[in-house]
């Protein structure tokens, strides 16, 4: 940084009437500045990573419980070497898995023996596996210390993974404890049709592993052939479908937190949403952005996966929608987008948007919408939506006002009291079919029913109540 001391003594005897006014607008110190250094223009981001917070980048860490989580946690793997932001770490009684995970470079797994076992799994005992989950209930402890998001991978209905991954749950939140932007997120699969003999215990399972994770996906198998597009597809393709739903979470979840746009979802964001949730779906759609029906179509293939929750009688309180698109996007596409994802979760349209309307919601019932976007050269012609719903609460049923309606008693304190005409005690009664009070039948009757409008009858002296029933 070159200095010009001359220019510096004349600006001194300047000031001091010693020296004309003349070369004012010239700098003081004279800089050289290389291209490298220049500022970034204001247009882009200052902030890098939504991941990174101001003091250090949150700990992610993905654990794989059982045979099932060690094979998913490896697929995982294998599609997100480049993300050093996520530990991944295999829970099993089965040493051969291990072992599998050691060559592959995974660290810091634990592996799990009861006595004489050796490491050669829990043999589908739940007992067994119970007893591993107790026994290295400090390990699991010493793994989630400091970890910001857990999320616990497992299969329900066999042996370790069922009976393991409630102890490991619980260790992550025990640790997490007092802290508030801290998350525990657990995905498990059920057995599928061939397997119904195991979706008792699966349910056991996943029951008690729900009570310790703030939201449970559950990809169930049972509706596997469903979903596979030919009869004869192959067992890999099967498995590939599998792990394609764990690769969509754990992607939405690291997009979200990794991401920095104008209006951004930040991790404290994925808490809110998802913290205490219970059953929840995350899932990422991409579609071409040139037409929003398409959009619309994909959503709601996504959303509606038959091997995610069925929520078609749900409504859910707590959603996140974040959407990135090219520059130059419709913000009436956006909000077009927004508003079919509320639609999708049952929300119900008031004047002209949507909002969260819930009849007898549970007690500490929280409801809201998270929307963030932001636009890239990456999405030139295409959209990404990433969604995140939780907080289902039952829809009501559509008979329920309709019944409420018809049974609520009219208000009589405004009519007249007029004696209704009286009845020969020899008149038999008849009871009306559509409710339980007596209406008296005139002698003789009448050749054609009377057609008197209810302001007629009321002025012939009839009241609700006592002359007919509705």
């Amino acid at each position: 940084m070159p200095v010009d001391l001359n220019k510096i003594l004349q600006t001194i005897r300047r000031d001091a009437g010693l020296a004309e006014s003349a070369g004012l607008q010239e700098p003081l110190i004279q800089m050289e500045i290389s291209d490298n250094a220049r500022l970034p223009p204001l247009r882009e981001p200052l902030i890098e990573s939504a991941g990174e917070t101001y003091g250090k980048p949150i700990s992610v860490c993905f654990a794989g419980v059982g045979t099932c989580g060690v094979n998913i946690l490896m697929s995982l793997k294998m599609q997100n070497s480049k993300n050093e932001m996520v530990e991944f770490v295999g829970i099993n009684s089965d040493g051969g898995s291990i072992k599998e995970l050691e060559r592959n470079g995974f660290k810091n797994n634990i592996a799990l023996s009861m006595g004489d076992s050796y490491y050669l799994g829990a043999g589908g005992d739940l007992e067994i596996a119970k007893d591993l989950g107790k026994k290295y209930y400090d390990h699991f402890e010493k793994l989630f210390k400091g970890v910001d998001l857990a999320l616990i991978v497992t299969g329900m209905g066999g042996g370790t993974g069922t009976g393991v991954a409630p102890f490991v749950a619980k260790a992550a939140k025990e640790v997490q404890i007092g802290k508030k932007n801290a998350l525990t997120i657990g995905v498990t699969t059920m057995p599928s049709g061939i397997e119904a003999d195991r979706r008792e215990i699966a349910l056991q399972g996943m029951e008690e592993f729900k009570k310790y994770v703030d939201a449970l996906i559950v990809i169930d198998m049972i509706s596997i052939l469903d979903v596979l597009d030919e009869e004869n597809a192959s067992v890999d393709e099967a498995d590939d479908l599998i792990d394609n739903r764990f690769q969509i979470v754990l992607q939405s979840i690291m997009d979200t937190v990794t991401k920095y746009t104008k209006r951004n979802i930040d991790f404290a964001d994925v808490c809110s949403t998802l913290k205490a949730s219970g059953d929840s779906i995350i899932t990422t759609v991409e579609a071409s952005s040139s037409n929003v029906e398409d959009i619309k179509k994909e959503l709601a293939k996504s959303l509606n996966d038959k091997l995610l929750i069925n929520h078609s009688d749900k409504i859910a309180s707590r959603l996140m929608v974040y959407q990135f698109y090219e520059q130059g996007y419709s913000e009436r596409t956006h909000y077009e987008v927004v508003s079919e994802v509320q639609r999708l979760f049952n929300w119900t349209k008031v004047d002209g948007y949507y909002r969260c309307v819930l009849q007898d919601p549970p007690e500490n019932t929280v409801k809201f919408l998270k929307i963030g976007n932001g636009s890239g050269d990456e999405y030139k012609g295409k959209t990404k939506v990433i969604v995140m719903a939780g907080g289902f609460v039952e829809k009501p049923s559509l008979e329920k006002p309709f019944i409420e309606k018809s049974t609520v008693a009219m208000p009589t304190a405004a009519m007249p009291k007029v004696a209704a005409p009286p009845v020969a005690a020899t008149e038999p009664q008849i009871r009306s079919t559509t409710a339980t009070k007596v209406l008296p039948v005139q002698s003789p009757p009448p050749a054609k029913p009377p057609q008197d409008s209810l302001e007629e009858l009321l002025e012939k002296g009839f009241s609700l109540g006592k002359g007919f029933s509705l």
